[in-house]
């Protein structure tokens, strides 16, 4: 039984590295897009852009390993299986049960490390990505300026551009406020362009008006026109931002203390509930796609890499879908959070179960 142990174990490694290593990939090049259009488009610092992206390895993680590990489980059974080799396992006196046994308990190890990593590191990595967004916010105000915002960052002025490319604008808004009066100047520009200069934007604006509210009447307003008017906005100093814990930045136990905080109030925190339960659900998400790859390999019966990649992207599709649904029922009060996060588990797992009882047992 040793022998044979090593030698799947060892089928089932080497395609599991290589499934990590191909879903990571996919994952890490969609992500690498949006890092890029942080520098090219929103204007972010290069070093400050990595360091952002770096924060996402953890997180990936956490999704990649489960879908690698299903993906390994159908190709070391599916080859084992279209070989016939199961066949002379089974002749041998072994039976199915012992073989799922060795992936069962190797799950259980990785569930182990994927609980640890879902309760302890993504969790401060995704608190540190958000601290680092807004203070990187902060401090480049000119990343934040964006199509159809209104931007508030200024001192006494109220920013809104239609179109942005680099740092040229279309269709410029800039309200000037002031705390009693309210609004007192408009600035409308059809394009312009700015830099920023320490604590300022200098913004270069062409064929707009500017209205000026007669402040002691209020009916009454001025209009300049221009081609070409020059115009400074102030930044806001901000120093260093305190960014508040969501419940995805909490661990485990500081969601735990929180809810039974709420629950002293008389507050029913659901969504909190739903995030604790959540995190272990998704931990134990191995031992499920062990399950159903197992019991899918005895009924594929291909060693296929393309197939078995089909089947892993959409086991892991209606995965994900039942975890929206769960939490959309909810959201609704239709079901207690509990069962709406182990949704995914128990009907994915029962399936699993149900393939391989009816393949080991039934035939």
């Amino acid at each position: 039984m040793k022998i044979l142990r090593n030698y799947i174990l060892k089928d089932f490694f080497s395609a599991f590295i290589f499934s990590l290593l191909i879903f990571s990939m996919v994952m890490l090049l969609g992500n690498l897009m949006k890092i890029s259009d942080m520098v090219i488009r929103k204007g972010i610092n290069i070093l400050d852009a990595l360091r952002i992206f770096s924060f996402f390895l953890p997180y990936l993680l956490g999704f990649t390993l489960p879908l690698a590990f299903l993906l390994g489980v159908l190709l070391a059974m599916g080859r084992l299986v279209a070989d016939n080799e199961i066949v002379a396992i089974r002749v041998a006196g072994i039976s199915l049960l012992k073989i799922l046994r060795i992936f069962l308990l190797l799950g259980v190890v990785f569930s182990l490390f994927l609980f640890i990593l879902n309760d302890k590191i993504i969790p401060h990595f995704h608190y540190r990505y958000r601290s680092q967004i807004k203070n990187i916010y902060s401090k480049n105000i000119t990343a934040l300026i964006e199509p159809g915002i209104f931007l508030e960052n200024f001192r006494d002025h109220i920013l809104y551009v239609a179109d942005k490319e680099g740092n040229k604008l279309k269709n410029i808004f800039i309200y000037e406020v002031d705390e009693k009066e309210g609004v007192t100047k408009v600035t409308f520009a059809k394009r312009g362009e700015f830099i920023a200069e320490q604590n300022t934007i200098k913004m270069k604006l062409e064929e707009g008006f500017r209205d000026e509210v007669n402040t002691e009447k209020r009916k009454e307003f001025y209009r300049l026109n221009f081609k070409i008017f020059f115009m400074d906005i102030p930044i806001e100093e901000k120093k260093q931002v305190s960014v508040e814990k969501k419940p995805s930045d909490m661990r485990l136990d500081e969601l735990k203390d929180k809810i039974q905080h709420l629950k002293s109030m008389g507050i029913n925190p659901i969504e909190l509930i739903a995030e604790f339960h959540k995190r272990i659900s998704f931990s134990l998400s191995i031992i499920t796609f062990i399950l159903l790859g197992f019991g899918a390999s005895l009924v594929v019966r291909h060693r296929e890499k393309s197939i078995n990649f089909g089947i892993a992207f959409f086991t892991a599709g209606i995965y994900y879908l039942l975890f929206i649904l769960g939490e959309t029922l909810i959201e609704h009060r239709m079901i207690t959070p509990s069962l709406g996060m182990w949704l995914p588990n128990i009907i994915i797992g029962s399936l699993g179960g149900y393939l391989f009882y009816r393949n080991a047992y039934l035939r």
